[in-house]
């Protein structure tokens, strides 16, 4: 069944380059670098066959095959999923995407979802590039996790499953397409965005500081909003990157590692006087911290 699907995949993916039937409007280039670790990443738009390739061909079939389909819930997700189409961002370096994103294409097997309709993205897990793919398709679409599975109707996102399901991806997949109330991981930062609709304004510290009592029962812990500020940072949203790194200090003023990000942030953006006051409150939670004491070096010079 694997093998049918993938050898389906590869035919009716280069036909969908000619109809552009999904939101991703970018070639298929399976695009593959190797870093100074050694370790060899997808990025990009990428058709499904570069799965079968042997550098993720073990990680992909095994989760593939130990996972049992909800086949009456499969069933009832056919009629749904007839004329939609979904992106998948995912990371061939992320642990999380190779659990869930073969398990997502084993479930649209079942659900006989037409294979011209899936678009994979791989994104990169640098600094620099953080969550972001060559061709830019993650631009506005709020990636800070993988994978992230956006359903649309149309060009208009029905919902999305962030890096792995709530219940589980076939009953999330009915939620969604059942228009029921559904609200993917990671809730704070999907408050956020909603909410604070991307202002490109720096907010006062009273104006974060109002948001928290909203945000905090919403967060699970402090790499929530970490990765979200890095995200933007990546993409050049500093305003918004610092907006949000300096939030996550409010909502947890006694954890070293979201001053350091603050810090760091600061840094990066050309503040040094706040990045130093940021470094100063690390080594004020955490005293043994080296990086930022070689930090303040540096920003003391």
């Amino acid at each position: 069944m694997k093998n049918i699907f993938i050898v389906a995949a590869i035919l009716v993916l280069a036909a969908a380059c000619q109809r552009a039937t999904v939101p991703v409007k970018t070639p298929i280039v399976n695009t593959e670098i190797k870093k100074e670790s050694g370790q060899v990443v997808l990025l990009g738009h990428a058709s499904h066959s570069i799965l079968q390739q042997p550098e993720y061909k073990t990680w992909f079939d095994k989760s593939y095959d130990a996972y049992t389909v909800d086949t009456p819930a499969a069933k009832q997700l056919q009629h749904g999923l007839q004329n939609r189409s979904m992106e998948i961002f995912l990371g061939s370096w992320c642990g999380d995407s190779k659990r869930e994103v073969p398990r997502m294409l084993k479930v649209l097997q079942e659900a006989g979802m037409d294979t011209t309709n899936i678009s994979l993205v791989f994104v990169d897990n640098s600094l620099q590039t953080y969550k972001q793919s060559p061709q830019h398709e993650e631009k506005n679409r709020n990636i800070h996790r993988v994978p992230t599975f956006i359903i649309y109707d149309g060009g208009k996102e029905l919902g999305r499953i962030v890096e792995s399901p709530v219940v589980s991806l076939e009953k999330d997949m009915l939620a969604i397409l059942g228009h029921q109330s559904y609200t993917p991981n990671y809730k704070a930062v999907s408050y956020w965005i909603s909410h604070d609709k991307a202002r490109n304004t720096s907010l006062s510290d009273a104006e974060l500081q109002n948001l928290v009592p909203e945000l905090k029962p919403l967060c699970k812990y402090s790499g929530e909003f970490n990765t979200y500020g890095y995200v933007l940072l990546a993409a050049g949203k500093n305003v918004q990157a610092l907006n949000v790194f300096r939030l996550n200090t409010l909502i947890y003023p006694d954890t070293a590692s979201v001053f350091d990000s603050l810090g760091e942030a600061l840094a990066k953006t050309g503040d040094k006087p706040a990045a130093i006051t940021a470094y100063e409150k690390v080594l004020q939670l955490r005293p043994a911290d080296e990086n930022a004491r070689k930090m303040l070096a540096g920003l003391r010079n």
